[in-house]
């Protein structure tokens, strides 16, 4: 029986204890406390809300991710605060269920609203999508993907795909289903996660589906253009790369095996370390530094370089003579997830596989004087 009695609910824009919400009443009291003791148990799910395009595209409504975050109760109505900000001109659908134990459609109601937009918002726009190899390793574990505005949750299981290259057949069940999704704080960077069940050898998921990716097979990856954006609007466009699919790599990332090529003393010219393999971009933007002879952190600006296979300083004031040094996390990674700590997908047997101290490795240069022969090292 439906606990709404016929009556209509009623759906709207609100501020709850300071935060943006969507305000639901049109319930009794006594049926919003029954609300109240449904939501209070972990094995319940009365109310739920999604993203309305995802339940008009005909979806099992138990496969869509609900959006994150919290029911609260007051008075005679019911609060639904999202973990995220709404986004603007986006259509949501409150899901009340009035039986959560029953099974099938028949207990369930759904009521929809639409978030109001800003006129006169430029469309976002995919900036970058990395790695920017053209070879991923099989056992690839991420991908990010840069847009040009804030973003909105629950884009990405609908918008991002990853076909073969030679057929066009979509592979499925390549990226772990997060909730929420692995966004930066500024929300203009997506994480997306390759299955690691599927990439450590031995697991379940990779005795049972092997890789996400085939080694031999080239790959598009494709970011749709129905990706939304914080306002609600779709993207100016949608975006690709395609990749070749390498053998795996499941070494630890050694410092001693990367070539620093030293600019002159008194010069601000960059410094550049070149590594033996591509590294993660995003961990290459804090996982290295430059000190000065005296020991101390030396102001610069440091980038990764093209196809993230080395990184550039660009010092703030003219390099001086005496002993430079450069410092990598421990904790840096390449495009197997593998760093100078661990091999991501290791083998158990191997001790040369075996996890390495935490500590930060300091690479000794010095800068030729002007004239001097030059050298790598």
């Amino acid at each position: 029986m439906s606990v709404t009695g016929g009556r209509r609910l009623q759906l709207a824009w609100s501020e709850h204890q300071g935060r943006s919400c969507l305000r639901v009443s049109g319930w009794t009291k006594i049926e919003v406390q029954k609300f109240g003791g449904l939501i209070s148990r972990e094995t319940a799910e009365p109310l739920a809300v999604f993203i309305s395009e995802l339940i008009e595209s005909g979806g099992d409504l138990g496969s869509i991710p609900p959006i994150a975050g919290r029911f609260e109760i007051d008075d005679d109505a019911i609060y639904f605060i999202p973990r995220f900000p709404f986004a603007e001109g986006m259509g949501y659908s409150l899901v009340v269920n009035s039986a959560p134990e029953a099974k099938g459609d028949d207990s369930r109601e759904i009521w929809t609203i639409k978030h109001p937009a800003k006129e006169d918002m430029p469309a976002a726009d995919v900036v970058a999508i990395y790695p920017t190899a053209d070879q991923l390793p099989v056992n690839q574990l991420k991908l990010y993907v840069h847009f040009s505005r804030p973003m909105s949750e629950g884009s990405a299981a609908r918008s991002v795909h990853v076909r073969r290259g030679d057929t066009g057949q979509k592979l499925e069940g390549v990226f772990l289903a997060m909730e929420p999704e692995l966004w930066d704080p500024a929300r203009r960077r997506l994480t997306l996660l390759l299955d690691p069940g599927r990439i450590k050898r031995g697991l379940v998921p990779n005795l049972e589906a092997g890789y996400p990716l085939v080694e031999g097979v080239p790959v598009n990856f494709t970011i749709g253009a129905d990706f939304r954006d914080a306002t609600g609007q779709q993207l100016r466009e949608g975006a690709e790369r395609s990749f070749e699919i390498g053998p795996p790599v499941r070494v630890h990332v050694n410092p001693a095996d990367w070539t620093i090529h030293c600019p002159e003393a008194g010069s601000t010219d960059p410094l550049t370390v070149e590594f033996d393999r591509p590294l993660d971009h995003a961990l290459l933007q804090h996982s290295l530094w430059v000190n000065n002879p005296a020991g101390l952190a030396l102001g610069g600006q440091g980038s990764a370089g093209p196809g993230e296979r080395c990184w550039r300083f660009q010092p703030d004031s003219p390099w001086k003579e005496g002993q430079h040094q450069v410092i990598v996390d421990p904790r840096l990674e390449d495009l197997a997830g593998n760093s100078l700590i661990r091999v991501f997908d290791r083998d158990l047997i191997k001790s040369e596989d075996a996890p390495a101290d935490a500590r930060h490795f300091a690479i000794d240069f010095t800068c030729p004087l002007p004239g001097a022969p030059y050298k790598t090292h």
